[in-house]
């Protein structure tokens, strides 16, 4: 009897916080970009990405990142009849867990691109973000100085807490002919 009375003394005066949870697993997150860099220098690729990023302050998660530099696009004209590829690799036990997630879009990569990252596509491309307009962005160089960007991508399902690093490839057919660029995105 005196076990039974002590066990329940013991679940009745726990001491503990009773707060909120933190589910780390699936989270809202705030994303923001580390870096820029392309892939390869010996590859001729018809749009590059030149960025830098502004320093993400923990202390205000709620402060936009600021983006200064360029997108520049040699030959190619950006639309919907190019395929996109976006691999993500994240960061486990001190090395990099290539192709964690696999989106790819098998035609449309304007559209992917202009519903998937909103306002980069915005303010960064100087295009409308509205479904009613024709998603075409022309070869040309566009330039951003100490401009803010909201890093919120709506129709990306939640994912789980990390470090990640994306390599984005599109091309048209077999062929991949536009860009190759990872910006890392720790989450």
């Amino acid at each position: 009897m005196s076990f039974r009375l002590v066990a329940l003394l013991t679940l009745l005066c726990k001491d503990g916080i009773h707060g909120k949870a933190i589910n780390s697993f699936a989270g809202p997150y705030t994303a923001y970009i580390e870096r820029f860099y392309t892939c390869e220098n010996n590859v001729a690729m018809a749009w590059r990405v030149y960025f830098r990023t502004s320093h993400f302050n923990p202390q205000k998660p709620r402060e936009l990142q600021r983006l200064t530099g360029n997108v520049t696009g040699v030959n190619v004209t950006l639309d919907d009849s190019l395929w996109c590829k976006v691999y993500f690799d994240v960061w486990a036990q001190n090395q990099w867990k290539e192709n964690a997630f696999v989106f790819k879009f098998q035609d449309k990569a304007c559209t992917m691109l202009r519903v998937l990252t909103p306002d980069y596509y915005e303010k960064i491309l100087n295009q409308s973000a509205s479904a009613e307009s024709a998603c075409i962005i022309k070869p040309g160089i566009y330039v951003v100085y100490n401009t803010p960007v909201k890093w919120e991508f709506p129709k990306i399902p939640i994912m789980p807490y990390g470090r990640y690093k994306a390599k984005i490839f599109s091309g048209k057919g077999k062929k991949q002919l536009v860009w190759r660029f990872r910006p890392c995105l720790p989450c």
